[in-house]
């Protein structure tokens, strides 16, 4: 018997550091892990993660007149790129590139599509950005509306635009983002592509987000 409670005495001591070494080795993987993640995403150029914007409704009118919202990029990958029609070099030149990088990503992403977002709606009436958009490719979309129309989308993705219009000139110009963002299946802002813009960048960062954020599902 006393053999016996002098076994216990030591065995439940080890019992303890070894519940504690393995719930410390446990912590540790943990840490290690989530350092790793961090270090992936650290990366990843133009990722928004972990947190990226959930896009709620928003309503404006494609190139056809049409309604378009949240349910037309659900379930599509979606470039969307903020300009105007009269744009003389920023917009011609972003949509030439993403024209280029869309002809070779869409054969293996068929679930890609490229908007073209105006945010110069006057101007841009859907006959315009029919014609516009259609020049780069007509797949493209063509986004536009009434003013607030256009804000229900500007708003939640926080692009800041300005119209140099005071003297009511035909030929203003519009001070806007030369960014290209990236909107995931799920309806979530989950990247952006910053100037300037180059193909082969395009195409890479692209397939490294997509790839990344399908390994999360």
């Amino acid at each position: 018997m006393l053999n016996k409670l002098s076994n216990s005495k030591f065995l439940i001591p080890a019992m303890a550091i070894l519940a504690m070494l393995a719930t410390s080795a446990g912590f540790y993987i943990s840490v290690k892990q989530s350092q790793q993640s961090q270090q992936a995403v650290s990366n990843i150029e133009g990722l928004f993660w972990p947190n990226p914007k959930q896009i709620n409704e928003f309503s404006v009118l494609d190139q056809d007149g049409n309604g378009f919202g949240l349910n037309q990029i659900k379930g599509k990958w979606s470039f969307i790129f903020f300009g105007y029609s009269h744009c003389p070099d920023v917009c011609p030149v972003t949509m030439s590139v993403m024209a280029d990088s869309y002809k070779e990503l869409v054969g293996d992403n068929n679930d890609l599509q490229l908007i073209f977002a105006s945010v110069d709606p006057e101007r841009d009436t859907p006959e315009i950005l029919s014609q516009y958009v259609s020049y780069f490719n007509p797949d493209f979309i063509g986004l536009g509306g009434t003013n607030e129309m256009i804000t229900s989308l500007t708003g939640q993705i926080g692009v800041a635009y300005y119209l140099n219009n005071e003297n009511q000139a035909e030929d203003y110009l519009v001070d806007h983002s030369a960014s290209i963002f990236l909107i995931d299946p799920l309806g979530r802002m989950v990247g952006k592509l910053s100037p300037p813009h180059e193909k082969n960048k395009i195409i890479q960062q692209f397939t490294t987000i997509k790839n990344f954020i399908n390994e999360q599902s």
